[in-house]
């Protein structure tokens, strides 16, 4: 029972660390940034063994797990949402938008598909506008996509904007066109900002996001996710102080610039355009990069509509809510679905949104 004791004071101290962990600039110390990542985790923990020293009757750890929750209950409400979808006013117009990261549309799990299933779900999402990161070329990156799945997808989705200095495209049943102003940096970018024109004279910008990922080997992923034993753990722990921690902290640190430099553009659009910020933050809700880019403005579409967690990232045992859709504006989230298909390493954000009268 005392090493039970020890070991929930551990995870007590480290949940309230970890989900504080985006409060502290990588920039200074990248450390509580990692923490930060392992905060759903913790938490699942540490309503464990509230329950556990509940049932047990020992009412001290049982309120200190208690306590240790209310402390959290903030960024909680972002990483474990109570939310729920929800219906358009009647006679209001709504949208459909798709945030995916498709890593060039490759099919990881079934590269001898004779087609391509990432195009071919797109074109079955019903989106209206679709906004795509890891591709830089319309044509030649759709991986075997035969001439006439080509023709049916432009045909369904005839605008099309972005640049070959960076990964970031959108596709639209209606017309779309980059926003120059807002690139600030003349080489690659690590987001882009573009305008949609509705019918009804109704405009959305979206600023489509790709942050600098950790940058990993399959190695170095290999030995973050093997530990299964001690000899495993200290390996770990070798190669994290070496090259995995100089990799993520400087992940970190380049996601924290970009953070400030998107807020800065957010700063500049007025608050009376519908605006929404999604893509690939490489980043977890609760993060320095997620809390700068929202401020106290933006709202996130899944934490309004969803109950209980996410996960957007699916391959090497990173399980993590690493994708997101933030707004702004006159414009209300309905629902935010993360779609199963897994043809990339991410899977993608459905968000339906209404306009709202001004």
């Amino acid at each position: 029972m005392l090493a039970m004791k020890i070991i929930s004071a551990v995870v007590f101290f480290v949940t309230v660390l970890s989900a504080f962990g985006g409060r502290v600039n990588p920039e200074w110390f990248a450390f509580p940034a990692v923490l930060c990542l392992a905060f759903p985790y913790m938490a699942i923990l540490t309503i464990l063994l509230t329950i556990f020293w509940g049932l047990s009757r020992k009412i001290i750890f049982c309120g200190l797990g208690i306590l240790t929750i209310i402390i959290c209950l903030t960024p909680l409400s972002v990483a474990f949402p109570i939310g729920f979808s929800s219906s358009p006013q009647d006679g209001s117009q709504t949208f459909k938008i798709v945030s995916w990261n498709v890593i060039h549309t490759r099919d990881l799990r079934q590269p001898d598909y004779p087609g391509n299933r990432a195009v071919e779900w797109m074109m079955k999402s019903g989106a209206d506008v679709i906004c795509l990161t890891e591709l830089l070329n319309f044509s030649k990156e759709f991986k075997n996509l035969s001439k006439e799945g080509m023709d049916s997808l432009n045909k369904l989705y005839p605008y099309k904007a972005g640049v070959s200095s960076n990964d970031i495209k959108v596709m639209s049943k209606y017309p779309v066109k980059r926003i120059d102003k807002y690139l600030l940096d003349k080489g690659y970018c690590r987001f882009d900002f573009f305008k949609v024109s509705f019918p009804e004279n109704k405009e959305l910008f979206v600023g489509m996001v790709h942050l600098d990922s950790f940058g990993l080997s399959e190695e170095e992923r290999r030995i973050v996710t093997e530990i299964n034993s001690v000899k495993t753990a200290k390996t770990s722990i070798q190669e994290f102080e070496g090259p995995i921690r100089s990799k993520m902290g400087s992940a970190f640190r380049k996601r924290a610039q970009n953070a400030t430099k998107l807020r800065e553009i957010i700063d500049d659009i007025s608050p009376d355009i519908p605006l929404i910020i999604c893509g690939d933050f490489n980043d977890v809700p609760t993060s320095w990069t997620y809390n700068i880019v929202r401020g106290d403005d933006m709202r996130d579409a899944y934490a309004e509509t969803n109950f209980g967690p996410a996960i957007t990232y699916n391959l090497h045992a990173f399980y993590f809510h690493i994708d997101q859709m933030l707004y702004r504006g006159p414009i209300k989230a309905l629902d935010l679905t993360v779609d199963k298909i897994n043809t990339s390493d991410h899977y993608p954000l459905v968000g339906e949104f209404e306009f709202l009268n001004k």
